[in-house]
């Protein structure tokens, strides 16, 4: 599915018999997306073959590109030999200034931050050009920029031929497909295990790249992998319109579609005896064609939900005001999870490069048909312009939650799946609805039980009585605790396009106290009322009593009486209420009582 181009511009040797080849040209645009770009080299006149005596010694370049991880560089010879100098490294930095790719270096490119100046570690070993090969030719450097918006320029390629290019190194102690013995397990005490990717969303990334527009959310994402395997999807080669079998190469489905093929995880596994590691692979899922980017995307990898919260700590159990699910990704690496501060978090944890023993394990990454992956350590960033929107039209300005799920159907294999979700307060300003009332009162009896009252017209209700029951829609809900205690209780309330919610700390069963109220009940009459109102109850012994008047709202409104009140029956007549819906509450020592007048 990759557009190919090649640039019409040859570069020549500063000298016809020097060891020093380059392309210095005017500079020349990187396509952006997925447009894989070859700017050749002329070799000419030296040794007509290269190896460990006189061979290939480095290569240095020049490269202007405001998101380096965005790109793909090789290196290819004129018999068609192929070296990845660096797949997809650098975050969210820029550019390649005269960055020299030779084997002893120090550093692999890999775990280098941008902008890349001095000696790297390529990502694959520029030797394996060194193998008696003819030298003289075009030679390409190869760009491929796979993602979209941020475009770059080329600048310069330096080939450098010389005696006793550097061996690669060599490496004992560090996790590779080919070297499993270093590789650690989850669990440490174990030396045969499954290594599982294990996948978490950043907080950072979503806090510093949210903005609203009026009736919408945006936010910027990042799919990180801190699990001791990468995470690797491979096609199956069978496709599918809805549910019927069609050739991969089908272009649209009748529904305007293009078709989707069915994935599977591959997930190694390092053995006790060490070696190369073997791999399973399990179903993972589809992946489709995106049109809009030129590319294959991993299908249904992330949700993303604006709610409000409640007292429940798993924001997944939050009300939902909107949603939207983002259908695809590519899962391309970016930067490491020391890229920036605060990157990583996993339950609470702050993850750095120095606790991820298998960092950078992996062979796949990008946006190909062929297969997509994120390596140990790595992440995956899409910015707010990328679909990660969720529509909200006419909600109202407040306090929300942007809560963000990755994997929401469990179609990939993790070390832990409880680590998949993260909440992100935001304050919307922006926005059109008017604010629903969430204000409630509520009235206690028999020690344990709750009475509750929310009067806003044409809502749906969700109660979180703060003690981990399920949470309840009801209108007005009685509910009983079961242990003695203090509870947060929070409602949300919501009109189909604005959510607000309010809490209040509710005490029930104070050890050691019996109910001191003498009250026996509170009467209205009549009620509805069109005139005036009596309202009456009946004290068993002399005691406090405060006898208020609320709205809808839970605002007090009127003293009808406070202070010490006699045993017997208590009467008061009520000749100036104004027509609407009113709460009337008496408490009485540890004892309340609410009841709901209508005054027509």
């Amino acid at each position: 599915m990759k557009k190919i181009l090649t640039a019409l511009l040859f570069c020549v040797s500063i000298n016809a018999y020097s060891q020093t080849f380059s392309c210095n040209t005017v500079p020349a645009a990187i396509p952006d997306n997925n447009t894989l770009t070859s700017y050749p080299v002329n070799v000419a006149g030296i040794s007509s073959s290269i190896n460990s005596t006189y061979g290939l010694y480095s290569v240095t370049i020049n490269v202007s590109h405001a998101q380096v991880s965005d790109l793909t560089i090789g290196l290819t010879s004129p018999n068609g030999t192929n070296c990845i100098l660096s797949l997809h490294n650098g975050g969210m930095g820029a550019n390649y200034l005269n960055t020299a790719f030779r084997m002893n270096a120090t550093i692999p490119v890999g775990l280098g931050n941008p902008p890349f100046t001095g000696m790297y570690i390529p990502d694959n070993s520029i030797n394996v050009f060194n193998n008696n090969q003819n030298p003289n030719g075009t030679w390409n450097l190869e760009i491929l920029d796979d993602f979209p918006t941020v475009s770059g320029t080329f600048l310069s390629v330096n080939l450098y031929f010389a005696n006793n290019p550097p061996p690669d190194p060599v490496i004992t102690n560090v996790c590779a497909l080919t070297n499993a013995a270093p590789c650690k397990c989850k669990d440490t005490t174990q030396t045969d295990c499954d290594l599982f990717p294990d996948l978490i969303v950043s907080a950072k990334v979503i806090r510093d790249g949210w903005n609203e527009a009026t009736g919408s959310v945006s936010m910027s994402n990042a799919v990180i992998n801190i699990g001791s395997g990468p995470v690797e999807m491979k096609p199956t080669g069978q496709c599918f319109c809805d549910t019927v079998p069609v050739a991969c190469a089908t272009t649209m489905c009748p529904n305007g579609m293009p078709p989707k093929e069915r994935v599977r995880q591959r997930v190694y596994h390092k053995s006790t005896a060490g070696g190369a590691m073997t791999y399973t692979d399990y179903p993972a899922g589809n992946q489709s064609y995106h049109p809009a980017h030129g590319h294959v995307h991993a299908e249904e990898f992330c949700e993303f939900t604006l709610r409000v919260a409640t007292s429940n700590p798993d924001p997944t159990t939050w009300p939902i005001i909107g949603s939207s699910l983002k259908q695809s990704y590519c899962m391309i690496n970016m930067g490491t999870c020391d890229s920036q501060d605060s990157m990583c978090v996993s339950h609470g944890i702050e993850i750095t490069n120095a606790m991820i023993p298998n960092l950078n394990l992996g062979v796949v990454t990008g946006c190909g048909s062929n297969g997509q992956g994120i390596f140990v350590g790595r992440y995956d960033l899409y910015g707010a312009g990328f679909g990660q929107t969720i529509q909200v039209p006419g909600i109202c300005d407040g306090n929300y939650y942007i809560v963000t799920t990755i994997d929401p159907f469990n179609h990939f294999i993790e070390e832990d799946e409880t680590n998949n979700t993260v909440a992100v307060p935001v304050t919307l300003t922006q926005q059109p609805g008017t604010q629903v009332s969430a204000a409630f009162i509520y009235g206690i009896s028999g020690g344990m039980t709750v009475g509750f009252f929310n009067y806003t017209p044409n809502v749906t209700r969700t109660w979180d009585f703060g003690d981990g029951t399920p949470l309840t829609t009801a209108s007005y809900p009685i509910h009983t605790y079961t242990t003695p205690g203090t509870y947060l209780v929070t409602l949300t309330v919501f009109d189909g396009t604005c959510a607000s919610s309010s809490s209040q700390y509710v005490t029930v069963g104070l050890t050691g106290i019996s109910e001191t109220g003498t009250v026996n009940d509170l009467v209205i009459s009549p009620n509805p009322a069109s005139d005036a109102v009596t309202i009456s109850f009946q004290l068993n012994a002399a005691s406090t009593v405060e006898l208020h008047m609320l709205n809808i709202l839970g605002e007090r409104v009127k003293v009808i009486t406070e202070g010490n009140q006699l045993a017997g029956e208590h009467r008061f007549d009520l000749n100036d209420l104004a027509a609407g819906t009113y709460f009337v509450k008496l408490v009485n020592g540890d004892k309340q009582i609410i009841k709901k007048l209508i005054k027509l």
